[in-house]
């Protein structure tokens, strides 16, 4: 198995920071454009991190 790359881990804590931030956000009833931003930011992080895996084609 590969070591992830500095930039997969900086991504994969995002997106666990916003996962956080997004059931907080869920639990107190926030907006729901909140909402929209931290799952668009979960999304685009761990595909970032898939991209940037070792051994990905340019």
């Amino acid at each position: 198995m590969a070591k992830p790359t500095p930039l997969q881990i900086r991504n994969i804590v995002m997106a666990v920071l916003m996962a956080g931030a997004l059931v907080w956000n869920l639990s107190i009833s926030g907006a729901w454009w909140l909402t929209a931003i931290f799952s668009v930011g979960i999304v685009l992080s761990l595909f970032s991190a898939y991209l940037n895996r070792p051994g990905a084609q340019p």
